[in-house]
């Protein structure tokens, strides 16, 4: 699974084009990537909270407005790229690969934000996987969608190992938990010897094309 896009192109992670470049690839069996709210209720693909370190501009992305983030260059200035909508992403995917959307919502705050992510996904035939370290928040959109599961390790979760969600993402240190739900490891950047029964998340895909 391609985290964000990363190291497949020359275009930024979590860009449109990095993301498509990502699944367009037959070795790779999906994407990962995060999402956001915006002042006036866009969908927008960000990790951030602030666009600061992202883009050409500055500014906290739920106090700004869509059309002012658009006027920035979320790219390179060789590859310049506009932020991009969670609708626009999904509009372009013509693939029945796996899209794994991490909703970034550090508050309580987050009921119109799922409400808004669901009614946007519901209308794609698409292979959408839906999860947050916020285990409040993706309980909540677990009771309008299945296929949901809780990020765990790094000290967050980690008490919820063992929970109802449909899929679980892990550190490299809890994949010997036994479940017999689907698992995700995240970040792994280098090759080991016990990673068959995983869904890898990476930053460096090309690692593990063979």
């Amino acid at each position: 699974i391609s985290h964000r896009g990363s190291n497949v192109s020359n275009y930024k992670p979590n860009t449109k084009q990095a993301l498509l470049t990502a699944l367009s690839l037959d070795f790779i069996s999906g994407i990962e990537f995060d999402i956001r709210i915006t002042k006036d209720k866009k969908i927008v693909i960000i990790h951030d909270p602030i666009i600061n370190l992202v883009s050409d501009g500055s500014g906290i992305v739920k106090k700004m407005k869509y059309k002012k983030m658009f006027k920035y260059n979320f790219g390179t200035k060789e590859n310049p790229s506009k932020i991009c909508t969670l609708e626009e992403l999904l509009d372009n995917i013509k693939s029945n690969k796996k899209i794994l959307i991490e909703l970034k919502e550090e508050s309580d705050d987050f009921v119109n934000f799922v409400d808004i992510v669901y009614r946007i996904i519901k209308n794609y035939n698409l292979n959408i996987y839906i999860t947050s370290f916020n285990y409040e928040l993706i309980q909540y959109f677990s009771t309008k969608y299945h296929n949901c599961g809780l990020i765990i390790g790094y000290g967050i979760n980690t008490k919820r190992l063992y929970n109802h969600f449909n899929f679980n993402i892990l550190t490299y240190k809890y994949r010997k938990i036994y479940n017999k739900k689907e698992t995700f490891l995240w970040t792994i950047n280098e090759k080991k010897n016990d990673l068959e029964n995983y869904n890898i998340i990476t930053d460096q895909p090309y690692l593990f094309k063979d």
